[in-house]
């Protein structure tokens, strides 16, 4: 079967349930990954897993550095956030990394080393949720510039491309469907959502022969046995609205969310099983193992001895246009730009209550996640000596 025809059999779904998603015979055991993202949340989640795999002997890290030893140790640096231990840190060499990013592929592509890889896991990106001039040169042009050179005299086994499920963009059907294409005229959430979907959409046309699988996570927050220590991305949203006694979501509306070791687990998954199905997934709860708002505020409340929001109240922006002037009191040091920013962005995406059916992962043998409720405890007690503004700048870089 040509790779065209089985891509569209795919993406219709009209495969007859046969796992036709096989892209060439290579052994797992001799397959060379890259991994890109290594430094950051999510793509730290997974090198953090896969250190005490078969695969680990045979993965490149691509880490912004001026040398490899000085890349070995921010990735070092960032696998110790993940929980990495010191005897497991001594099997990272600095031979295992490749310098440079998405924003100057041709400064790097060429490493010889590359010659040997046949699968990549692209988690690079700029994932500042506020406006940033490098969001589309490094989420887009940054990652077909890479898949067009890696594409160059080899043939690839899997490249899976993480994407987030909020491409979906507004007024998608709910639950968000795995094979839910919004179009060209989709309205987008924030800038790093479009730059996703156009990453999505351009790797498909320009590269149709490419091995591609998207993975698409709901929202990450935290680690079940870490909590925020690796992290912080996302949390402060519930802190945030706890401190303000007020949000633009209802308390009996329920929000997506996975813990990044069950996102990394999930990606490992979808790296390693010799045949997928599909060529799209949504890492998520899905409708059954979401947590309303309502519920993850009393699971904080009993891991953290504090009370129940009393006097919690759907608020619209206009009136935290009003309350402004109180931010610092409520929440402490902030830039009340950004946190206005935040309630917009973050605020109506919850009062749209998006949930992402994951019935392809499940298909594929991946378990549901733990609610954020079974781990928010974690979360809330890694949280509580950094300020709600301090931990905002995860996700809102300058």
């Amino acid at each position: 079967m040509e790779w065209a025809e089985a891509l569209r059999l795919i993406d219709t779904g009209r495969h007859g349930g046969m796992p036709v998603f096989a892209p060439n015979s290579l052994e797992l055991s001799s397959s060379m990954l890259l991994l890109t993202g290594s430094t950051g949340f999510i793509g730290g989640a997974l090198a953090a897993r896969l250190i005490n795999t078969p695969r680990w002997e045979r993965s490149l890290f691509l880490v912004r550095s001026a040398n490899r030893d000085e890349g070995r140790t921010r990735l070092a640096s960032n696998l110790r956030l993940h929980g990495v231990s010191e005897q497991d840190l001594a099997r990272l060499s600095p031979d295992q990394i490749i310098c440079g990013d998405l924003t100057g592929v041709e400064r790097w592509i060429d490493d010889p080393r590359l010659l040997q890889v046949n699968d990549v896991v692209n988690s690079a990106a700029l994932a500042s949720f506020g406006t940033h001039r490098s969001i589309f040169p490094t989420n887009v042009d940054g990652v077909l510039a890479m898949a067009h050179g890696l594409c160059r005299g080899r043939k690839l086994r899997r490249f899976i491309q993480i994407g987030t499920g909020m491409s979906c963009g507004r007024n998608a059907p709910r639950p968000v469907s795995e094979d839910y294409s919004p179009g060209d005229d989709v309205e987008h959430y924030l800038d790093y959502t479009a730059s996703k979907y156009e990453a999505e959409q351009r790797l498909r046309t320009e590269l149709p022969e490419l091995p591609l699988v998207v993975a698409r996570p709901s929202i990450v927050v935290g680690h079940t046995e870490l909590g925020c220590a690796a992290s912080g991305s996302i949390y402060w949203v519930f802190r945030l609205a706890r401190a303000l006694q007020a949000f633009p979501c209802e308390l009996d509306q329920k929000i997506d969310v996975i813990p990044v070791d069950y996102c990394a687990e999930a990606l490992h998954l979808l790296l390693d099983k010799s045949t997928l199905k599909y060529s799209a997934y949504n890492i998520s709860s899905g409708p059954s193992h979401s947590c309303t708002f309502g519920q993850i505020d009393e699971a904080i409340s009993v891991g953290s001895g504090e009370r129940p929001m009393s006097r919690y109240r759907q608020t619209h922006y206009e009136s935290f246009l009003q309350m402004q002037d109180r931010f610092k009191d409520l929440i402490g040091p902030c830039n009340k730009r950004i946190v206005l920013k935040a309630i917009r962005a973050y605020g109506y995406f919850a009062a749209e209550e998006v949930l992402f059916d994951n019935a392809r992962l499940i298909e594929e043998g991946m378990p549901p996640p733990q609610p954020l409720t079974d781990y928010v405890t974690l979360c809330e007690r890694t949280s509580k000596d950094i300020l709600i503004a301090q931990q905002m700048k995860y996700d809102y870089k300058t």
